[in-house]
């Protein structure tokens, strides 16, 4: 597992430099309002896959090792079709997708959602270096294309990136689905109780996932209907900036998900994942604060003069990206010891309080009142896990305390997993 650890961990910091190179040049070259459109463009693609992830996503992790492989990719790949064009359609009428650009995102969402069983199924069986191998050509897949179109090129347009996505997407689509081709040679007529109960895990799991994309997203929305597009981009670069902390945490959340999904022992559950959330906190409290330092002329010189209010979304945004860290290993905890209720539960009452907060504090505050607004949700659905975890394991607030001994014991026990 050290060595998994390590490959993921690796594999993130790799995609967060693809990633901070690809929200470089969009900011640079083309500025706040079409980074704002390409954040709407982005959040209309995640919407579609978070619906069509409910037999596509990562339940695929926890029912690879239960059911036959071969049944759960023909009910996933059948899903995709049928759950996705729905949430299209409706994303159309509300006029929530950039004009333009609304087949675009049907077929990238459609791409994307082909990438997600094909990862999914490699972490299921344990297959971490595949699937950060996945994670990482992605991301190299976009900003390749894109140092081409836009700086040699000088196609400086939203059709830029989404011509960079269609590359990426469309590459690691076609080698997932080959890859996993072999894997259908048992087909079989997906038998009525696997699909029966991939509905019921996966939604669970799925209804807590779409909400929690509102909770991340829905003041995309807020701030362009109450300011514009322009103001939309600035958030949205500071909003990435501060969840680049997460790299280390996301990383720890796959690989305890991806353990616990394997292993049927509560007592090594509820321990690797008090571990798990010690480490996470020591370390991206750290990340944060290097962050929240930098002055804002740093931001302005990498970017544009017309960004360097990102320190005040970034600020805002700190008590909120520090919750949702730990908030992840309790969420990775939950699903992966098949109890996604919790989750659903959460990110319902984080949806309550972006909405609640949202309208309440963005007219008022604009960016600071988008940041704040994140902050209170990410918190109200961590201190909910934080009970329902204490209620479930029967972990005391003095198990939380940390002593010197806490990294050294969080090594030992990685180390004993290898």
């Amino acid at each position: 597992m050290l060595k998994n650890l390590l490959s993921t961990t690796a594999s993130r910091l790799i995609i967060a430099f693809f990633n901070l190179g690809i929200v470089w040049i969009s900011a640079r070259f083309m500025g706040a309002e079409i980074l704002g459109t390409i954040s709407l463009i982005i959040l209309g693609i995640s919407i579609i896959q978070l619906v069509t992830s409910i037999l596509a996503g990562s339940s695929l992790v926890y029912q690879v090792s239960r059911h036959p492989i071969a049944e759960l990719l023909i009910i996933a790949w059948a899903w995709i079709i049928i759950g996705g064009i729905p949430v299209w359609a409706i994303l159309v009428l509300l006029d929530l997708i950039p004009a333009g650009f609304t087949i675009d995102v049907y077929i990238l969402a459609m791409l994307g959602s082909i990438i997600t069983i094909n990862q999914n199924i490699f972490l299921g069986k344990e297959k971490v270096n595949l699937f950060n191998l996945m994670a990482v050509l992605q991301s190299v897949l976009v900003l390749v294309p894109m140092l081409y179109f836009v700086i040699l090129k000088n196609w400086i347009d939203t059709s830029a990136y989404v011509a960079s996505q269609y590359v990426s997407m469309g590459a690691c689509s076609l080698i997932g689905v080959i890859m996993n081709i072999p894997r259908l040679k048992d087909f079989k007529i997906p038998k009525r109780f696997v699909i029966r109960e991939a509905f019921k895990f996966g939604g669970f799991l799925q209804a807590a996932s779409i909400m929690q994309l509102f909770n991340y997203r829905l003041s995309y929305y807020l701030i362009e209907k109450f300011f514009d597009r322009a103001t939309l981009g600035i958030f949205s670069l500071g909003v990435q900036i501060a969840e680049s902390v997460w790299i280390i945490s996301k990383s720890m959340a796959v690989l305890l998900y991806s353990r616990l999904s394997n292993n049927r022992d509560g007592e090594y559950a509820v321990n690797l994942t008090i571990s798990f959330i010690k480490a996470t906190t020591f370390i991206t409290l750290f990340m944060l604060l290097v962050i929240i330092v930098l002055p804002k002329e740093f931001f302005a010189l990498i970017f544009q003069k017309e960004f360097s209010s990102i320190t005040t979304v970034i600020g805002s945004l700190s008590i909120g990206i520090m919750a949702m860290a730990i908030s992840l290993m309790y969420s990775h905890f939950f699903s992966g010891t098949g109890r996604p209720v919790y989750n659903t539960i959460s990110s319902g009452l984080g949806l309550i309080l972006t909405i609640l907060s949202g309208f309440t504090l963005i007219p008022i505050m604009g960016l600071i009142g988008a940041g704040f607004t994140a902050s209170i949700s990410y918190l109200g659905s961590m201190i909910y896990q934080v009970i329902m975890f204490s209620k479930v394991t029967g972990i005391k607030s003095r198990d939380y305390i940390p002593v010197k001994s806490d990294i050294s014991k969080v090594m030992k026990e990685v180390k004993t997993l290898v």
